[in-house]
């Protein structure tokens, strides 16, 4: 652990790719608001409220009332808030950070919003890329019992068929790639000595419970890559076998005329004098 001593400050840090944002009403004057680009492609609005250092519970109350600037972050940053997410709240020295899918609210001394951004955006972007990857596991997972019955009926093995089991394997490996990048940014160790940057990420991941869902989503893709492999090597039996069987019918017409056409010419010798 590191005491608000101990904390170094590098200034703001620019993270080029940012618009912004109106700021909600009720907040200072000073507050800004900017909308930034996430790897994914998605955008994470960061808020950065300027506070001097305080002990109170998070964040103080200002002139509008007893938990008045706590209920107007915490609305702003809930209204993206799907039903089942949850705002993570993390104080941290004198500072306080709100998260929650696509929004973030930073409090604290103005000296240590650049840190806390940074971290907070940083954060969001795994997050994002994570949540897309079980997203797309899940959905891989929604075909895997279609594929299992179809891989044992070999009405189903039409080329079309198999080009889309193919498919559906190319997609569950390159989950598990994504998933395989992500580990080492989930599974980041703790730094020493620690910053304040480095502390709000593994608070944040603890409380997103980012491993465990890494591990979920790891296991679901590794299970449809399994499934899809499988079935790609039933389909692909089913077709070998169908050939052999239409070679093997082949054969046996051509063995049939051949001993037709063999009867046919000892007969006509017989009838010759």
């Amino acid at each position: 652990m590191i005491s608000p001593d101990s904390v170094t400050t590098t200034g703001p840090i620019v993270i080029p790719d940012h618009r912004p944002v109106s700021v909600p009403f009720g907040l200072p004057a000073d507050a800004v608001c900017v909308s930034r680009s996430l790897p994914t492609g998605e955008h994470v609005e960061v808020l950065s409220v300027p506070l001097e250092e305080t002990a109170a519970p998070w964040p103080p109350a200002t002139d509008g009332g007893p938990g008045g600037l706590e209920d107007t972050i915490r609305r702003w940053v809930s209204a993206l808030a799907s039903p089942a997410a949850t705002v993570v709240v993390v104080p941290l020295y004198g500072c306080h950070v709100a998260w929650t899918a696509g929004r973030a609210a930073v409090i604290g001394p103005p000296e240590r919003l650049g840190q806390l951004e940074a971290a907070v955006v940083e954060f969001a972007g795994v997050e994002a890329d994570l949540r897309d990857a079980e997203r797309r596991a899940a959905a891989l997972l929604d075909t895997v019992e279609g594929d299992v019955a179809t891989s044992l009926s070999l009405d189903e093995h039409s080329p079309d068929r198999c080009a889309e089991l193919a498919d559906r394997h190319r997609r569950a490996v390159a989950v598990g790639r994504r998933l395989a990048l992500l580990a080492p940014l989930v599974h980041t160790p703790p730094l020493h000595p620690p910053t304040l940057a480095s502390q709000l990420g593994e608070r944040l991941r603890e409380r997103t419970r980012l491993v465990e869902r890494l591990e979920f989503a790891t296991q679901r893709a590794e299970f449809a890559e399994r499934v899809a492999e499988a079935c790609g090597q039933r389909a692909l039996e089913a077709g070998i076998a169908r050939r052999q069987l239409g070679l093997e019918w082949a054969i046996v017409v051509l063995l049939v005329v051949q001993t037709a056409l063999l009867v046919v010419e000892l007969l006509s010798h017989r009838a010759t004098p």
